[in-house]
């Protein structure tokens, strides 16, 4: 894999391509040098295109009627997979860079407090039990119903959401993929048993992919969700979106912009939905949009009698 120096070089080739589609191998060369002072030979750079495609399958498409280079809209899943790695990368080396100055670290580069968070050593035992294709063993805590339960997964994937730790997985003897969160697991061991038929679960794995979140019900359906966005709410989405499917529809006379998604309406979307208050209307579909405005008239209630 990529080592730190050439991963920030593809991260910045990335982002000059996004930003300047159709850019020819030499203005790609004189921006890495007049901005990020940079210089690559061609040699280099080709490596450099190689190493996209070969670690990272992030296709690089040469239009020879504008005579530059343009990234694959097909691999934006990875492209935005990609940036998610580097920003951990960059905070390992950060880290790393900093053993010798802990004070100045903890003072200066403030994260979000998760002191309290537990399962991140579980990571390391996920991901070879996945590589390996191994059961894994662990007692899980119910938080709701306060109650421990022992499981045997085979786990599929680790992802992240809201700074939380999940692991997605199917129990043995079942059909269906199941998460279950890091910070709940305990006495987890790794088992000798294999599972040979993993990839049938490769189509519910994909239902994550049209979700915000990692909550989805296998009755549901994708679905157009239209928001109209003030123009302060668009500059945040627009530099954060909501989902990888977000894409500007239309710009409304009265100043607000239209924003498209292709997703499936489940809990996580709801909530990020009614965390943007009045800086959004639903548009569509209309059961979303009436089911938004009840929340909001049920959260006015609870205001109705001044103390």
């Amino acid at each position: 894999m990529a080592g730190y120096k050439l991963l920030r070089r593809l991260e910045i080739i990335i982002h000059i391509l996004d930003a300047y589609p159709y850019t020819s191998k030499e203005d790609l060369k004189h921006k890495l040098e007049r901005d990020y002072e940079l210089q690559l030979t061609n040699r280099t750079l080709e490596r450099d295109f190689k190493a996209l495609e070969t670690d990272f399958s992030i296709g690089l498409q040469y239009d020879a009627s504008k005579n530059g280079y343009v990234l694959d809209k097909q691999d934006r899943k990875r492209i935005q997979s990609f940036f998610k790695y580097v920003e951990l990368v960059h905070l390992g080396e950060l880290f790393k860079e900093s053993l010798e100055d802990f004070e100045l670290l903890r003072e200066k580069v403030v994260l979000e407090d998760s002191a309290k968070f537990k399962g991140i050593q579980h990571i390391k035992p996920l991901l070879l039990a996945i590589k390996k294709r191994k059961a894994i063993a662990f007692v899980y805590e119910n938080y709701t119903h306060k109650t421990l339960n022992s499981y045997k997964i085979f786990p599929l994937q680790i992802r992240e959401y809201a700074n939380r730790w999940y692991v997605i997985g199917v129990p043995r003897g079942e059909d269906h993929i199941r998460t279950f969160g890091l910070d709940r697991m305990q006495q987890l061991q790794s088992k000798e048993e294999v599972h040979h038929h993993l990839e049938s679960y490769e189509t519910q794995l994909q239902k994550f992919h049209s979700v915000v979140g990692l909550n989805y019900n296998a009755a549901e359906k994708v679905e157009r969700v239209l928001l109209a966005v003030t123009l302060r709410q668009f500059k945040y989405l627009n530099s954060l979106p909501l989902h990888h499917s977000q894409f500007l529809a239309h710009k409304r006379e009265d100043g607000r912009m239209e924003l498209s998604y292709h997703v499936i309406p489940n809990y996580e979307l709801k909530m990020q939905l009614l965390k943007m208050g009045p800086e959004i209307e639903i548009l569509q579909p209309s059961w979303l949009r009436k089911e938004i405005k009840t929340s909001l008239q049920d959260n006015l209630k609870q205001y109705k009698h001044e103390k």
